[in-house]
């Protein structure tokens, strides 16, 4: 069984044994304790003991501890992508992008960290008046499954830049991976500056989150849990960045090349079988091609090896566990019953694992689940629409607000839809919607606080502001 990592040292975990299972074959792959609040209290205690010590160095002293980090992570990537694949279920070169990203993400925050700067005002003779910038203290990073190396070091990273000391808690469908980082590749930092905490989130997240000694939480999953931790970092004052649930919409439109297009929606719908917060899950096509586009995206649905992703040439693996199988299956399953029509899939492949083959519906109804819940699968509902600002105002007529796609050749069109559109990132032409440096913000019920960027790196500190005034004579 694993451990949890607190304070440098391997600490046995409280509670009952959940199991870890390899969702393409359903084999156990490991087991960790299911967790404690006196874990999350021997993990919170550890990163307050080290916060003044951090918290005291420069930030390039600081810096240049992590720029370590990021080498010994791309020294251990095979293993670690080898490992995300077995437990989380994504093609062995997609959890190899995976570490790849994340390392270069954190080259840029390193960088990024040192341009930090605090503001000053104009003031009367023999005054100052300016901003001093300072950590937090003990920060919860609470991890989702579907990308735990990424997601885990884009923010435990900068917490640990700006000073804060972190307690990581991951998945418990994914924890394996976040423990060996932890160990392997922030080991030599000072004990305490990064714990991994494991166990499921009532036993051990929510204790974690409540503690009175974490000062700012950042959260990525569900939106029902993450209403449930604001709710506790509202009741207990803390900062709370929350990303959470997404219903991205992808715009399609008559200027653009339909095949190309139909390219373009099949990475964004089916990448990471879907698994992915700004995955497209509502796509609204221009009516002059739909049955176009439709083919087209048939097309590629049809092209796409589906298998267990230790096996060569796989682009699509299994989803995450039964229970994510159940909820696209019972979501498709809705949508058929309203009067959907399946193109291609809506179907559990008949093979051992977790298995949704792509799938492509028409005639779905605005009203059911499949297109109001966050699905989290390899699922392409169509929609023809007649008019661009039709288009804009689905789009739009959701309760989420994370990221929409828009495929167009025409610039007012391009411009207006950045007008109109009520989400965080708009991505136009592109699935691909960060910069290096570049930061965001969740519109909606998809979470509170800016996330990438220096943007975020201020949201984990304080801000005091100073008025000095030459001593009286």
């Amino acid at each position: 069984m694993q451990t949890n990592w607190i304070g440098n040292r391997a600490v046995e975990g409280r509670g009952s044994e959940i199991d870890v299972v390899n969702p393409a074959s359903e084999v156990l792959i490991d087991t960790i304790p299911g967790g404690s609040s006196a874990d999350a209290d021997g993990a919170v205690r550890a990163a307050k003991t080290a916060f003044p010590a951090w918290a005291a160095l420069s930030p390039g002293e600081r810096r240049n501890a992590l720029r370590v980090s990021i080498e010994k992570l791309l020294g251990l990537r095979a293993e670690i992508a080898e490992l995300l694949t077995k437990e989380m279920g994504k093609p062995l070169a997609q959890a190899l992008g995976e570490v790849n990203s994340s390392a270069d993400v954190m080259r840029s925050l390193v960088e990024l960290v040192t341009h930090l700067r605090s503001g000053n005002q104009m003031t009367a003779h023999q005054e100052l008046n300016f901003q001093q910038r300072a950590p937090r203290g003990v920060a919860a990073c609470v991890v989702p499954w579907n990308y735990p190396i990424m997601v885990g070091l884009e923010n435990a990273v900068p917490n640990m830049l700006v000073g804060n000391t972190v307690v990581w808690k991951p998945s418990e469908k994914t924890p394996l991976t976040s423990r060996l980082i932890a160990e392997k590749c922030f080991g030599h930092l000072p004990p305490g500056v990064l714990n991994v905490v494991l166990g499921d989130g009532p036993r051990v997240g929510e204790p974690l989150v409540s503690h009175p000694d974490v000062s700012v939480l950042v959260f990525v999953g569900s939106e029902r849990t993450g209403r449930r931790l604001g709710e506790i970092c509202g009741r207990t004052l803390k900062k709370a960045i929350l990303e959470l649930g997404g219903k991205d919409a992808l715009i399609v439109d008559e200027t653009v090349d339909v095949e190309a297009a139909a390219k373009l929606a099949a990475e964004a719908t089916y990448m990471n079988a879907g698994q992915i917060c700004t995955s497209t899950e509502r796509l609204y096509i221009a009516r002059s091609v739909f049955e176009e586009f439709i083919s087209a995206l048939v097309k590629e649905s049809r092209e796409i090896r589906v298998g267990d992703g230790l096996e060569p040439n796989v682009q699509m693996g299994p989803l995450v566990d039964a229970l994510q199988l159940e909820k696209v299956t019972e979501q498709v399953a809705e949508a058929v019953s309203s009067g959907a029509v399946i193109h291609h899939g809506g179907r559990r492949l008949d093979q051992k694992g977790y298995f949704y083959g792509p799938t492509v519906l028409s005639n779905v109804s605005e009203s059911t689940k499949l297109m109001t819940e966050e699905t989290f699968g390899p699922v392409a509902p169509c929609i023809p629409f007649d008019d661009f600002d039709e288009a804009i105002a689905m789009a739009n007529n959701s309760r989420y607000g994370l990221a929409t796609i828009v495929c167009t050749t025409s610039a007012p069109r391009a411009i207006h839809a950045v007008h109109e559109l009520n989400t965080g990132m708009i991505k136009i032409n592109t699935m691909r919607g960060k910069a290096p440096g570049a930061t965001s913000e969740p519109f909606k019920a998809s979470g509170l606080g800016h996330g990438y960027g220096i943007e975020f790196l201020y949201e984990l500190t304080r801000q005091k502001s100073i008025h000095w005034r030459s001593a009286p004579k």
